[in-house]
């Protein structure tokens, strides 16, 4: 492809990625009208609010006003920077575009890093391959698959290997082909000691971990026999950390998609054998309790999530702490209760497809299980025991939205302890009552007070008064941020709007810097000339996510800025602020010299700049109410 400029490669990079098309991969979206309508992957929403624009090439949340082009989309979603989103995108359509001119010394180098880790992986997992169907050092492991029950068209789609017993085996083919084994240590395929450097995996099954778009980021290594650890993972390298990675995504994604649901196990195996029974939206969580990168990723796929670990106590206890966070990501979540002492691997094999799948159908919701799960670990043979197993399901229960849910779940706790319905009544009443009035204390406090600050006038020196009222205003700084956010957006919906801000808000602080520097790159593009608003090109490139939102926005719900109302606001959060801060400045001057009188150099300047500032705030505005 010929040299492009930067604004043509940005072009060439949309062009070929139709955004509904990109954000279909990652969001079900259903066709309303002339848009796509979907759950949004930013917020939780139980009613889809998140719309893609085919048109306009364009997304746009309104709930929480996320939004952008297909670059942005991609940058929020797989946390990349700009560039990195542009090649990402650019991978995808495989479009033969160079990006180095849009990239740092820093992201250049980190990319070089991660391409070597990904190069070696590639290598040390085709070599694990190959060392897997040698007739003789692969016999060991093939005969532990088969007796596994892995099949060899299973072992090939989730590219399975061998590492054998040696310590320097994959050392020595490194140095043949020049690689440098500092770096080969840093990929996590070897590690360096006295003697030298010698493998990581000995003896070992391979299983390959891979990204949702197939590359390897790392390798699980299983013992076939006695021994300890039964499961030796990759360290943290430049592209991978455990905690992001969910086992067999790459080979369940589609399908996932497909079922509208994915079903997350816990060892590598249960993964493989699911998908050779055909069960192919199971993925495996490395082991570990769930994480919320893991979850996020995951909702890129679905949004109901069935938990399938293994029965003993250990099993559970990783369920409930990956619960929720599940809950607190929004997803729909169940839980699918195994036969003691099965996991899903056994399962299969035992009794066949049908027996896990039936396992996962009458898979239990989020509070029946929480509840028997707190009912398993009560003691509920008493009158006290009882009483403590109620008091620990109630926070669960004002989870629940439905009032016919839960309904349902105070007459299923009260058979389980042996109580009557109306007790469970009585003691959730209280709860929640007391909740609520926690809850509005929480609010008042939370709540912004205006009470002018009272002093004592003695021989020209003053004393603050005991329990003057401070003004607080809690809310300010977000109210600022939303405030400069509109105002960004009516810089971008007019050019000439640009002068009028700048002039209404001059000696006025910002209180995003992202905001402040957008507007700043603004003025300097506003002062060469040209189209406005202008191109994605000529934005700071760390400022484009933010600009891509904006535009989407003014697109998409176009609603006309009230700048005068903006400026108003701004202005009087900027006089709440001053005040504050000299209220403070007051007291602690008062406090550190308690008990003595004040003079009346420093501190009656403050007192008549603040007697000043109330009068300008009088004067604009005849209360706060409005504000707070």
């Amino acid at each position: 492809m010929a040299h492009l400029n930067q604004e043509e490669i940005i072009a060439e990079v949309k062009r070929n990625n139709e955004i509904v098309s990109v954000i279909s991969e990652y969001v079900t979206l259903k066709e309303r009208g002339r848009s796509h309508l979907g759950l949004c992957p930013f917020h939780q929403e139980k009613t889809p609010s998140f719309t893609v624009s085919r048109d306009k090439q364009l997304y746009h949340c309104f709930g929480c006003g996320a939004g952008g082009d297909v670059i942005s989309f991609i940058m929020q979603l797989e946390n990349l920077t700009f560039p990195q989103a542009l090649r990402f995108l650019a991978e995808r359509a495989n479009l033969d575009v160079s990006l180095s001119a849009l990239e740092t010394p820093g992201m250049k180098k980190a990319k070089q890093e991660q391409e070597w880790v990904f190069r070696l992986h590639h290598l040390a997992a085709a070599y694990y391959r190959k060392v897997l169907s040698d007739p003789a050092m692969g016999r060991k492991a093939r005969a532990y698959l088969e007796a596994r029950g892995i099949k060899p068209q299973t072992v090939e789609e989730f590219f399975l290997g061998y590492a054998p017993p040696s310590w320097t085996a994959l050392v020595e083919l490194l140095r043949k082909k020049g690689i440098s084994l500092d770096r080969a240590e840093k990929a996590g395929l070897v590690i360096g000691g006295a003697e030298g450097f010698y493998n990581r995996f000995r003896d070992r099954l391979i299983f390959p971990i891979m990204t949702p778009q197939g590359k390897t980021a790392a390798f699980g290594a299983r013992i076939m026999g006695e021994g300890q650890p039964k499961y030796l993972n990759s360290p943290d390298t430049p592209v991978f950390h455990k905690g992001k990675y969910l086992y067999g995504l790459y080979q369940a994604r589609e399908a996932i998609r497909a079922a509208g649901k994915a079903v997350i196990v816990e060892g590598y195996l249960d993964v493989i054998q699911a998908h050779q029974a055909g069960i192919e939206y199971v993925v495996a969580s490395l082991g570990t309790a769930l994480t919320r990168d893991q979850i996020k990723t995951l909702k890129r796929y679905t949004q109901q999530v069935v938990i399938a670990y293994d029965a003993d106590s250990a099993g559970q206890a990783a369920t409930v702490r990956g619960l929720d966070l599940l809950r607190q990501e929004g997803v729909d979540v169940r839980v699918a209760k195994l036969p003691a002492g099965d996991d899903p691997d056994t399962l299969i094999k035992r009794e066949g497809k049908e027996a896990f799948v039936q396992t996962i159908a009458e898979a239990k919701d989020l509070f029946s299980f929480k509840l028997e799960y707190l009912l398993q670990h009560a003691e509920i043979s008493t009158a006290e025991g009882k009483a403590k197993a109620v008091k620990k399901v109630l926070p669960l229960l004002a989870r629940v939205d439905s009032v016919v849910a839960r309904e349902a779940y105070i007459k299923t706790l009260a058979q389980e302890i042996g109580v009557s319905e109306e007790a469970i009544y009585i003691e959730w009443r209280r709860f929640w009552d007391n909740l609520r009035k926690n809850k509005q204390r929480l609010d008042i406090r939370q709540a912004a007070r205006y009470t002018k600050p009272e002093f004592t006038q003695t021989n020209n020196s003053f004393r603050l008064t005991q329990n003057s009222g401070v003004l607080s205003n809690t809310k300010g700084e977000t109210t600022n941020f939303q405030l400069e956010r509109e105002v960004l957006r009516g810089c971008l919906q007019e050019n000439n709007n640009l002068e009028r801000i700048n002039e209404a808000l001059s000696g006025i602080k910002w209180s995003n810097q992202q905001y402040e520097a957008l507007f700043d790159n603004l003025l300097h593009i506003a002062e060469v000339g040209g189209d406005w608003p202008p191109t994605e090109s000529k934005i700071n490139p760390e400022l484009r996510f933010l600009f891509a939102e904006l535009m989407a926005e003014n697109e998409l719900s176009p609603l006309p800025v009230d700048l005068e109302g903006c400026f108003r606001q701004i202005k009087r959060n900027q006089l709440i602020r001053e005040i504050q801060q000299i209220q403070k400045e007051i007291a602690v001057t008062a406090e550190e010299k308690e008990g003595k009188p004040l003079s009346s150099g420093e501190l009656q300047e403050k007192l008549l700049l603040l007697n000043e500032l109330h009068k300008q705030l009088r004067q604009e505005f005849s209360s706060f109410s409005g504000l707070i």
